[in-house]
């Protein structure tokens, strides 16, 4: 019998989730930050920085993927209505990012290291931040499939501080850009 709020993991669990979570939250305001200023700048992102985003984004991913997995912060929900719904969220979240990142058709685009043109077409004629809602709804559907409060968490976590960057950070990098068109779904 132990302090965990979960089933089975241990100590390096404990330490994975909460150390990787401190981490990823000092080291998401950073790179923020940096990312805030070379916007500001009217610069597109650094291959550096771009590595940083993609890291802190695998990291955010593991870190509910492993809520998940041990049930961190347990929710009262029924399995198999946490499963089914996790699982389409899931698939309508690589369908969105994957439309999203195809669209873009370059890597470098994708990362924010190129931005060569304004994206219009394809599911970007309904959405213009296809990515970002695919990879939000793919980390509530790992938090419904393993119940877990914590992953829940941490995914609405991510939800308004990528919010609060499209909103403060993004917009107007892109409004300097692009001008007025820019600006109609984000």
């Amino acid at each position: 019998m132990g302090m965990h709020c979960y089933r089975g993991g241990g100590l390096a669990i404990d330490i994975f989730i909460y150390i990787g979570t401190m981490f990823s939250l000092a080291w998401g305001a950073y790179i923020l930050i940096r990312t805030a200023d070379t916007h500001r700048k009217g610069k597109t992102l650094s291959l550096g920085l771009s590595i940083s985003w993609w890291i802190l984004d695998a990291l955010w991913i593991s870190i509910v993927g492993v809520s998940a997995l041990y049930g961190v912060w347990s929710i009262s929900i029924n399995p198999m209505i946490g499963v089914i719904g996790g699982l389409v969220l899931i698939i309508v979240g690589v369908l969105l990012l994957t439309l999203g990142a195809l669209e873009f058709r370059s890597i470098r685009r994708v990362s924010g290291i190129e931005a060569s043109r304004l994206i219009t077409t394809g599911i970007y004629k309904w959405s213009r931040n296809p990515q970002f809602l695919g990879f939000f709804l793919i980390l509530l559907g790992i938090s419904l499939i393993g119940t877990s409060g914590y992953a829940l968490y941490m995914a609405i976590h991510a939800i308004a501080s990528s919010h609060i960057f499209i909103v403060k950070i993004e917009k107007p990098y892109l409004g300097n850009i692009w001008g007025r068109n820019s600006q109609l779904q984000i």
